[in-house]
């Protein structure tokens, strides 16, 4: 796995769309992610393309508290005093799936971020389906914490469409948290 390079960034944009819906991030979002070195966009290769991405953003503590609704107390504990990360999506190629890549990817990109010693924290939210939240076992299994439901996080995205919902989002989400070791 490596950080993606500003060359990918429409592939990486047309894989999210088949993931998550339309305009799930605009070009110029996508490439200015790149190119912040605050923030971590991890990609798989096989075979010459890319089979999966990881994306966190370096989100400050005011944006936490607001968009995941994390108590200011909690967020101070979590993050150790430390910047934050927001993973914002983790996602495999539809033909890649079922083979562990995304919990491997998710360990070895968590992996890459506790050697840099920089973020206390990375903060998430999974989509509920069904009043699940598919992406669980794969945040559990990376040291991910349930934090709480959140009522329909989603609906200041007015010109964006979901993929569960097939239009304007109207689900729920669970908000998860991942302390970062700094030994």
């Amino acid at each position: 796995m490596r950080r993606a390079r500003i060359d990918e960034a429409k592939e990486i944009l047309e894989f999210c769309e088949d993931c998550f819906g339309s305009k799930y991030m605009f070009p110029d979002e996508m490439e200015a992610v790149i190119l912040n070195d605050d923030n971590r966009l991890f990609v798989e290769e096989e075979g010459g393309r890319i089979i999966g991405a990881i994306l966190f953003i370096c989100e400050d503590k005011e944006t936490i508290i607001k968009d995941m609704e994390v108590s200011e107390e909690d967020y101070d504990r979590i993050s150790k005093g430390l910047p934050t990360l927001h993973h914002k999506f983790s996602i495999v190629r539809e033909d890649s799936r079922g083979k562990g890549l995304m919990t491997r990817m998710l360990a070895d990109a968590i992996d890459s971020l506790e050697q840099e010693k920089r973020y206390g924290a990375i903060f998430t939210q999974g989509w509920i389906r069904n009043e699940q939240v598919p992406m669980e076992n794969i945040f559990v299994q990376n040291g991910y914490v349930c934090y709480k439901r959140q009522i329909r996080p989603w609906w200041k995205y007015s010109d964006r469409t979901c993929s569960i919902c097939n239009g304007r989002c109207r689900c729920d989400a669970m908000v998860y948290y991942r302390s970062l070791s700094l030994l």
